[in-house]
């Protein structure tokens, strides 16, 4: 398998499970040798599986929430002001969104092994997101990622654990929260779902729907604050709520800045630039099942 063909499995809904057969046969760390550390690597107790077993699991998680399934349908609706199918239509670098996500989510760990240590009886993995990052750079170019596909697999290897830290001195201030969206160059939900999917991995079959719902409430909070913390950097809104009204006839409501919000997200991710294609877009997301209900 060659760094394109990669990418195709990447791009594909079982990506998970076709890099396992990958991997069986011998081909998964032969491409990416640095993973390789990680096989049989036993992690503490809460920790389901060993590191390479772990990061296996993290792109099956993934694949859980892009899909059309149970957990993919409660994750859009955690989400619900967030045009998420759109946003997994992105392509960066000439790469899939979605194949990027999953390779971060792949290589998340990295660099464990390599960080691992002992301090007052406990296995400490310090600093193996910047680690891994570092580590994984000349990697990322060899197979192939132009700059910027690459630059975000980096952050997301890089920042996995910032959603923890971010809300360790609850709650965060907004100048965190900028900090934060900042440093990931505007890629929050791609962060979002490597640490949704990191935490599924970790319990594995101790993960509940609950921990699942949880999670997804974790989520939405951190995009929120995002979204709020950051709201007025941006340039000026394409649509405002009074030309919704002229335009599509809506009053004012929850409905209203349900789709101002949708068309501001869209604006900002740069999927529209123009006062049509935002009117457009929020007739779609009127036309959306359950959206008006």
């Amino acid at each position: 398998m060659g760094q394109a063909t990669l990418l195709d499995v990447l791009a594909d809904g079982r990506a998970g499970e076709r890099l396992r057969a990958f991997d069986a046969a011998g081909g998964l760390t032969a491409l990416i040798p640095e993973l390789e550390a990680g096989r049989g690597f036993a992690q503490p107790e809460l920790h389901a599986y060993d590191v390479l077993g772990h990061s296996l699991a993290a792109v099956e998680a993934v694949d859980a929430v892009f899909g059309d399934g149970v957990p993919g349908r409660e994750f859009r609706e955690a989400i619900g002001w967030v045009d998420f199918d759109r946003w997994l239509e992105r392509e960066v670098g000439g790469v899939p969104l979605p194949a990027l996500v999953r390779l971060g989510a792949l290589l998340h760990d990295v660099a464990k092994p390599a960080t691992a240590t002992f301090e007052d009886g406990r296995l400490r993995f310090p600093r193996h997101g910047p680690a891994g990052a570092d580590m994984m750079a000349p990697r990322l170019a060899a197979l192939g990622l132009e700059a910027e596909a690459a630059a975000l697999v980096g952050r997301l290897i890089r920042y996995h654990l910032r959603p923890a830290e971010l809300v360790r001195n609850w709650p965060a201030t907004d100048r965190a929260v900028r900090r934060f969206v900042r440093d990931l160059d505007g890629e929050v939900l791609a962060l979002m779902v490597v640490n949704l999917a990191d935490g599924w991995a970790t319990q594995g079959p101790r993960y509940t729907r609950e921990h699942f719902r949880r999670h997804c409430g974790f989520v939405n909070y951190v995009l929120a604050r995002a979204w709020g913390a950051t709201e007025g950097d941006g340039p000026e809104p394409l649509v405002t709520g009074d030309d919704l009204i002229a335009e599509l006839g809506l009053s004012g409501g929850r409905l209203l800045g349900a789709v101002l919000t949708s068309v501001r997200h869209a604006q900002l991710e740069g999927q529209i630039r123009t006062r049509d294609e935002a009117l457009a877009l929020a007739r779609d997301v009127l036309t959306r099942p359950g959206f008006a209900e």
